[in-house]
This record gives C-alpha cells, structure tokens and sequence, in this order.
C-alpha cells in the first residue's frame, strides 16, 4: 500500500529510493493533491515518474516538450535561429513541468532537491520512448528565483512573463469550439507541428478572432534553471549524493521543529482518503 499524504520519514536508505513511471493521468490526479501550482499537461511528449521509499510516495516528476522560445535557454545552449532546425534540435531536451515533493518530508529532507536531482537521469525513461537522446532538462521556478533548484540546477536568467495559465479551461475550449464552427484552421498538437500546442493555438484565435481580451502574457517572471542529463546508471549515485549534501543534513537541523504543513496544500483540506487514493492508483 502506497502512501501519499503526510509523509514524514524519521530514516531514510537511499537504496530504497525508486524511481517508476507513472501514466499522464495518474500524475494529474496525485499532482492536485500535491501542488498548488496549477498545472495540467500540454499536448506533445510526456513521461510522468513517482519517486518512492517503500511504501511511502516521496514526490512526483514529469518531463514534457519544451517551450519553443525562452531565449535564456537558447543562448546557453547555442540554438538555431532558424524554427525547423531548433525543433530539431529540442528533441534532445526536456522541460521539467512538475517537481513536486510530498509533505512534510519535502521540507525536512529537502525533497524538492532530490527530484530536481533525479530529473536529470531519466534519459533511459525518455531514449526508449522517443529514441533521442536527453542532454538537458530545464525548467522554471513558480516566481522569481526558486530555492528547490538553488546549487543544484545552473540559473540561467528570467522568463518574459508569457504562457496561458491564467487563461480558464473553459474559456480555452470556447476558443476552439469558435475557431471550428467559423472554419478557421486549428493548429496541430501533433508532434513535430511545434512546440506548446495550447500557446499556439490560443494566438491563432486572438489572430482571428480579433479578440484583444485574450493575451499570453501572465507577468509572472520566473526564474529559468538548467541541468545537463546525466548518465542514468550514475542514478542511484546522484540519489545517495542528494542524500549526503542536501537530506540527511537538512533533517537533522529540522527534526524537531513542527513542519508549518502536513501535505502540499498549504491551508487546503484534502478530503480524499487513503483508502480511495489506492483504489485509483
């Protein structure tokens, strides 16, 4: 039986941290209960993975398509500029979109860190679903400079403040349901088509629909982080280094101070039981 909700290890084996993938829908259910960030995945590719010990969930991971454009990451990493090329490209990079720790044990062991870490080696996980190989995983803090991936990840500067997470589901599916009975053409999400299906979409309406309302820019600036894929059997290492730097050290400066929350959801009830958590998984 899994555990996901208040998980507060006073041990913890590196040799019993597992990494085991996880389906999209899944990841959306346990995500929920775990973040209050506000997330859903995006067409494109995707590799969903929950990091555990023993019995207890210890957090989540996904990897996904990255972002066609964020130019601090095409500087670094010496991008084309031409669009068909950098898609090229961009296969061999993934975006880490949910890196997320259960709770309390993410903020006494500094779990957030050993997701982060374990991100970089899944390039097994992503080289045997879409046979390229994974040199480098980004990814953006909620606001601001993030201390999860501080020391671990290379900061490489700040997003311009565009995306479409301010923009409603509902509204989202309006769009498209104009775009379709005025016979506009509905870009593909489909990979290969490009990058962030949803982004291109949106602005494929507000082009003709003339609906100025609708914007991609959130003004959240973000701060964009970066880490080179490390050989996937450097894994268990990577696990027992997180452990030596960054748990075990962080527990015990913590192990007797109250955690200010018991799951994820700072100020949030979660009705779900154990039992209908296991029922789903």
């Amino acid at each position: 039986m899994m555990k996901y909700q208040n998980i507060d290890p006073q041990t913890i084996d590196p040799d019993k941290i597992q990494v085991s993938q996880i389906d999209a829908g899944k990841m959306v259910f346990l995500q929920k209960r775990m973040s209050k960030a506000i997330w859903k995945p995006a067409p494109g590719r995707k590799l969903a993975f929950m990091v555990k010990h023993e019995s207890d969930l210890l957090g989540l991971i996904f990897l996904a398509s990255p972002v066609i454009n964020m130019s601090a990451r095409d500087n670094i990493l010496n991008l084309s500029k031409d669009k068909s090329e950098k898609g090229k490209q961009l296969r061999n990079v993934a975006d880490l979109s949910v890196c997320v720790s259960s709770q309390p044990f993410g903020w006494r062991w500094n779990g957030g860190k050993l997701m982060a870490m374990i991100a970089t080696t899944l390039g097994d996980f992503w080289e045997q679903r879409y046979n390229d190989k994974l040199s480098h995983v980004v990814t953006t803090s909620l606001w601001g400079k993030g201390a999860q991936y501080n020391k671990v990840y290379k900061f490489i500067g700040y997003t311009k403040g565009y995306g479409h997470e301010h923009i409603p589901e509902e509204k989202y599916k309006d769009m498209l349901k104009w775009m379709k009975d005025n016979n506009i053409e509905i870009p593909s999400c489909s990979f290969g088509a490009g990058s962030n299906a949803k982004m291109r979409r949106i602005s494929a309406y507000r082009k003709a629909s003339g609906d100025m309302s609708v914007n991609l820019k959130h003004k959240k600036i973000r701060g964009i982080y970066i880490h080179e894929a490390i050989d996937p059997l450097q894994r268990n290492a990577v696990i027992h280094k997180w452990y030596e730097k960054w748990g075990y050290p962080r527990f015990t400066r913590k192990v007797n101070e109250i955690p200010p929350y018991n799951n994820g959801l700072t100020n949030t009830i979660i009705d779900d039981t154990q039992e209908g958590i296991e029922k789903f998984l």
